[in-house]
């Protein structure tokens, strides 16, 4: 006969049993052409949604405004076609794009002048996507929001002449603040101006990328973009249409550190410039680059209306065959 501490320990236990199959569920269900599995773990539940090839912007948009935060959306192999933008707005938080290999979002012909992704919301992230702009107007990716990551990505052919037509554009409006987002392990090439483009960012991390054959610069740190690690990128042949100032192209941004990057072959322009022309730099630190062939000198710092301050000497970086020599100041 149970004693009564008996009986509380044995309905204590069948909870348990209870709650453990209930936290391992698997639900899998079919939405015409597209799969969803829900999945419950430790009392978080995430969906993941599947797209298939040939997709539309309806298709798409339609699964990013049902998910929900932790869920994930896999792009299948194949084309899927955007004509208007796919927009996670504010308060669309802890969605994952990624894509299968082999699948490869398009912008259409017909597309509206603007980016293929705009992301207001927060700790989101696209993963494994391809992304080619087709050579149609504005950025291919854009992010407003915080705390977002486009990583292992390629993103080409986007963009035209201006400041949105970037392959990857971290821009600040005010509302939200945009800071604290990650490009990493990205190849980001053949776009119209810039590869990737930092206007009011704050507090990001660019990092491991290959950002290569961009018609201006690689890569920007401008205007109030501050705070932000720059590490161990290729940022390679540049400025290919002489649009831009250099390989990476720095203005009116303070406390940036560019370290253990390459940087080199910029046609046309320097490695590294300090373009000046809205702001100062200060707090700058360039350190252990190898910044090498390229076109002018390997860092300028115009101060053609604005000074740098505290920035670092340049001493321990690595300058090889730079055409116009080391570093230059244009007063």
């Amino acid at each position: 006969m149970r004693t009564s501490n008996q009986s509380v320990k044995a309905l204590l236990t069948l909870a348990a049993v209870s709650f453990f199959s209930f936290s391992c569920k698997k639900e899998v269900s079919n939405n015409n052409s597209n799969d969803q599995t829900t999945s419950r773990k430790l009392g978080i539940q995430s969906t993941t949604y599947y797209l298939s090839a040939s997709s539309n912007s309806t298709d798409f948009q339609s699964l990013v405004d049902a998910a929900a935060a932790n869920d994930i959306i896999i792009l299948k192999t194949g084309s899927h076609y955007v004509t208007t933008p796919i927009r996670l707005m504010a308060g669309k938080n802890n969605i994952t794009i990624r894509g299968e290999s082999g699948a490869v979002v398009r912008k259409a012909p017909n597309s509206y002048n603007a980016a293929v992704f705009e992301i207001t919301g927060n700790y989101n992230t696209i993963d494994l996507i391809e992304l080619d702009g087709g050579n149609l107007p504005e950025a291919g990716i854009i992010i407003y929001g915080q705390h977002n990551t486009v990583s292992n990505s390629k993103v080409h052919n986007c963009g035209n002449a201006s400041a949105v037509g970037a392959g990857i554009l971290l821009h600040d409006t005010g509302n939200p603040v945009c800071c604290y987002n990650t490009v990493i392990g990205c190849s980001v090439y053949y776009n119209y101006m810039v590869g990737v483009s930092q206007h009011g960012h704050s507090n990001g991390t660019i990092r491991d990328n290959q950002i290569y054959q961009n018609g201006a610069e690689g890569l920007t740190i401008d205007v109030l973009s501050h705070n932000n690690y720059v590490y161990n990128n290729w940022i390679h042949q540049n400025n290919t249409s002489n649009f831009g100032v250099g390989g990476i192209g720095i203005d009116d941004s303070n406390g940036n550190l560019i370290d253990n990057n390459t940087i080199d072959y910029t046609q046309y322009k320097s490695g590294i410039t300090f373009q000046n022309n809205i702001g100062g730099c200060d707090g700058t630190t360039v350190t252990n680059n190898r910044i090498n062939y390229n076109a002018q000198y390997g860092i300028t710092e115009r101060w053609t209306q604005y000074s740098n301050t505290n920035t670092s000497s340049f001493s321990t970086d690595q300058f090889i065959g730079n055409s116009s020599g080391t570093t230059t100041i244009i007063h």
